[in-house]
């Protein structure tokens, strides 16, 4: 048998893939010091996976301590832009999510923004 590709070998672990026009972006922001999150991580980050082209996310994880708050907020955030602030989503989780995180949400997001754009989106940097 001959020697299996990487991503073969990982599609065969049951390994989800990304396909290759998506990007990784990671935002960042500060929690209060009484946070869980923040005894857990030290700060609250939120990890994007969105695609290049459409600049849309297609998935999305946070520091959040519980699974069902990483769901719920996975929701909020699946296929909304990562190449503009979508103020509408920013209602959204200032409406729908009344955690103590409810800030570090919105400020990760628009850090997250700013990195898409700045390496997708920011035609200053073909200059």
């Amino acid at each position: 048998m001959g020697r299996m590709r990487y991503n073969e070998q990982l599609e065969d672990n049951g390994c989800d893939l990304f396909p290759d026009r998506t990007v990784c972006v990671v935002g960042n922001a500060r929690t209060a010091n009484d946070n869980p999150i923040t005894h857990a991580y030290s700060h609250f980050f939120m990890t994007f996976v969105a695609d290049i082209d459409t600049g849309l996310v297609v998935d999305v994880e946070a520091s959040f301590t519980l699974p069902l708050t990483n769901r719920f907020v996975r929701s909020l955030f699946l296929g909304r832009p990562l190449d503009v602030v979508d103020e509408d989503l920013l209602r959204s989780v200032r409406e729908r999510y009344l955690g103590s995180s409810q800030k570090a949400i919105s400020v990760a997001y628009k850090d997250a923004v700013k990195k898409f754009v700045k390496a997708f989106r920011d035609d200053t940097k073909n200059e």
